[in-house]
């Protein structure tokens, strides 16, 4: 990308943190994490097994850095951060893995309408 231009690209990201304690309750610190992610003021959707949020990349890389790290201060002895990325081009909006297709409940939050 040259200096001054802008993309209208779209990524969405999912993570899952798994922390390790020695006392407590595991579910306890990813409660935490999740809390994070609500205050940070993007589109999210908590999953069973994942949290994905819509956003620009580094922004969004920054929410997992500090969802990990409350982790950690909530008593975490390890935590393992697992990271998938998905960025689609505005040529992708007719791809079969895109948002906009087959709009749900579930994925509703990430529709602009």
């Amino acid at each position: 990308m040259t200096a001054g231009t802008e993309t209208a690209n779209t990524v969405m990201l999912a993570f899952q943190v798994i922390p390790r304690l020695r006392e407590g309750n595991n579910f306890e610190a990813v409660d935490a994490a999740i809390a994070v992610v609500k205050s940070a003021g993007v589109p999210f959707q908590v999953g069973a097994m994942e949290t994905t949020m819509k956003g620009e990349l580094d922004h969004l890389l920054e929410i997992v850095k500090q969802a990990e790290k409350a982790c950690l201060e909530f008593g975490a002895v390890e935590v393992i951060t697992n990271i998938k990325i998905h960025t689609t081009t505005p040529e992708a909006h007719d791809t079969f893995c895109t948002y906009t297709r087959g709009v749900t409940p579930n994925n509703k939050v990430f529709i602009e309408e």
